[in-house]
């Protein structure tokens, strides 16, 4: 008896592996793989949470305050090498009605321009240093999809101190300075 019980539960446990694998999707080995990385990645520098301390506009060497002269937002760097970020200006005003979905075009086009959200995930090298980026999702949609590397998004980590400077054209970057959050 205690041989047939132990034969079952054989047959339940390989049918239970079966289903698991069958129901995983095509890509399942990758993420085998991606967590297999990750579990042996000796650094990660960016890893944690950290709030956004300034953020200017810097063109030919004039700052230009993006986010009004208080910005506020968030930036975290998940261990499974996903990141989200939102950065925006809390000083703008609220809306008049106070309804998300009944607002005036310009108070709609002052919290766009005031604003910008960001998901996706990221790589580290052998370092622990910053390597690229890839947006699943954005606020500004023309973003998503896209792969920002290091000849596009600079991120350097100096203790609690994070600065990450994007390249938008020659001579023009937007630069973020964060603080670890502990």
């Amino acid at each position: 008896m205690k041989s047939i019980k132990n034969s079952f539960l054989l047959v339940l446990a390989g049918l239970v592996m079966t289903i698991t694998v069958a129901g995983k999707p095509a890509g399942a080995s990758v993420n085998i793989k991606k967590a297999n990385k990750i579990k042996y990645m000796k650094k990660n520098n960016v890893l944690g949470t950290w709030s956004l301390v300034t953020g200017y506009l810097d063109n030919h060497g004039a700052h230009i305050d993006i986010l009004g002269p208080h910005p506020a937002g968030m930036l975290v760097f998940t261990e499974d090498l996903h990141f989200i970020v939102i950065v925006h200006n809390p000083d703008i005003p609220k809306f008049a009605s106070g309804d998300r979905a009944n607002a005036t075009p310009e108070e709609y086009k002052t919290a766009v321009t005031n604003s910008l959200g960001v998901c996706g995930s990221y790589t580290v090298d052998d370092n622990g240093e910053f390597g690229e980026e890839h947006v699943s999702g954005s606020t500004f949609q023309n973003m998503n999809g896209h792969t920002r590397g290091k000849n596009e998004i600079s991120v350097k980590v100096e203790g609690d101190k994070l600065i990450e400077i994007q390249k938008i054209g020659d001579g023009i970057g937007v630069h973020l300075e964060w603080k670890r959050v502990q």
